[in-house]
């Protein structure tokens, strides 16, 4: 019996520069477990973390809110689920960047919680924002990610999260 194929997500093309960051997200949260996998240091992860979010989830964070959930009413379920969602991880990387929490704890909840985070974004919110968004608000956010908005990158060094050889 052959394994079921999963078909990649159909996206509209106005928000695949969002959903691109995701990938760079996921990455991200991939390479925090990976780095708590291998011992690496709080100091390198504390590090990794506020480079990444300088280097864009910040600014993708508030190009979600600018520009998509203030297209829904204030009492829109997916709406504030993503508004909580994001609220929970300024909050985490908080802790991380005032030292209030640096246990290993912090860093794996981070990790999983960035995670689902964006699966549902990309499962259930971006579909549902295809559905919600008249095509001339999709073009609007659009133009404004082509034109405004940077493209996350990751050039974190040193890459604790690969075995040495």
């Amino acid at each position: 019996m052959e394994a079921a194929v999963k078909k990649p997500i159909k996206r509209d093309p106005n928000l695949v520069p969002l959903s691109r960051e995701h990938h760079f997200g996921l990455l991200f949260a991939w390479k925090l477990k990976q780095g708590l996998a291998r011992n690496a240091s709080p100091e390198i992860l504390r590090d990794y973390v506020l480079y990444f979010w300088d280097a864009g989830l910040h600014e993708h964070f508030l190009a979600e809110e600018d520009l998509l959930l203030n297209i829904l009413p204030a009492t829109d379920l997916h709406r504030n689920k993503v508004l909580k969602d994001h609220e929970k991880v300024r909050e985490l990387i908080d802790r991380i960047e005032t030292k209030t929490d640096f246990s290993e704890a912090v860093f794996k909840t981070l990790q999983s919680y960035l995670t689902d985070h964006i699966r549902y974004e990309e499962r259930t919110f971006f579909p549902y924002m295809e559905q919600q968004a008249s095509l001339d608000q999709l073009a609007k956010i659009g133009k404004h990610l082509a034109e405004e908005h940077a493209e996350t990158e990751d050039n974190f060094q040193p890459e604790f999260w690969v075995t040495p050889k």
